[in-house]
């Protein structure tokens, strides 16, 4: 367990980490500029082919037809023939997440809508339904493996914030210190708080004003990806508190008394 600060070191910290503390700084890249493409026609690099098949290659940049019956595709990502309704090869690892779901790659997305999405794409996409069926087989697996993982990080803001920053080229360390301030604070805090906490009372209050702070980060960072051009610089910073907030949440779900914190920072 981190050492508890006292409180009345709590002010004289504060006022040291405003100065000993700088704010977070990144190199912002210029985006590049949208692509005429049919969004499911990637032209990946040489690098990014590297584990697909033959047939996906056919299907992603040689005129986008069923490799079945020879149909033209649709503009989107589609895993299944709109003819024929045969699985199609799964796209290759540079198709976006967003792109999946045939969704602009924004923070603000329709997560209801996006459910109903997933739930139609799993069905077509299940292994057990290709069960036996060797490279189509393999196929559904790649297909229902990258649907799991898109659909996993577009629901939950942290991630999703991360992952279009990443589009961004601006990517976050998993031991990126906390370098604000008030957010250090914010941590040191709330630490202390949960290690004085007596009643699960006390912790649901916590957990309460916790949630209020994160429904703010989080419209902050709506703001940020909506502005244009999107702020990247304050979209990273309130993505790595939004991953401080989201762990209080969890260590405040997890209380008991007497145990280990494992509250980061």
């Amino acid at each position: 367990m981190h050492a508890r600060v006292p409180r009345h070191l709590l002010a004289r910290t504060r006022a040291h980490a405003a100065t000993a503390l700088p704010r977070a700084a990144v190199s912002i890249p210029r985006p590049s500029p949208p692509s005429s493409a049919p969004r499911h026609l990637v032209q990946p690099s040489p690098a990014h082919w590297r584990g697909v098949t033959t047939a996906s290659r056919t299907v992603y940049t040689t005129g986008g037809s069923c490799p079945k019956c020879g149909t033209p595709l649709p503009q989107t990502l589609t895993p299944v023939c709109p003819k024929c309704s045969s699985l199609l090869p799964p796209p290759p690892p540079s198709a976006t997440y967003f792109a999946l779901f045939d969704l602009e790659p924004t923070f603000d997305i329709d997560t209801k809508a996006l459910k109903r999405t997933f739930l139609q794409m799993q069905q077509k996409v299940h292994p057990d339904v290709f069960s036996g069926k060797g490279e189509v087989e393999d196929w559904a697996k790649a297909w229902s493996g990258r649907v799991n993982d898109a659909y996993k990080a577009l629901t939950n803001e942290r991630e999703r914030g991360e992952y279009l920053l990443s589009l961004h080229d601006v990517t976050i360390g998993e031991a990126d210190p906390v370098t604000d301030p008030e957010l250090l604070m914010t941590i040191m805090e709330t630490r202390e708080e949960l290690e004085e906490a007596e009643t699960e009372e006390a912790v649901v209050a916590l957990r309460e004003r916790n949630q209020e702070s994160t429904k703010s980060v989080i419209a902050s960072l709506s703001s940020a990806f909506s502005s244009s051009p999107p702020d990247l610089e304050a979209a990273r910073n309130l993505v790595i508190e939004l991953k401080y907030l989201n762990n209080i949440d969890q260590v405040c779900r997890e209380w008991q008394p007497g145990k280990r914190l494992e509250l980061q920072h």
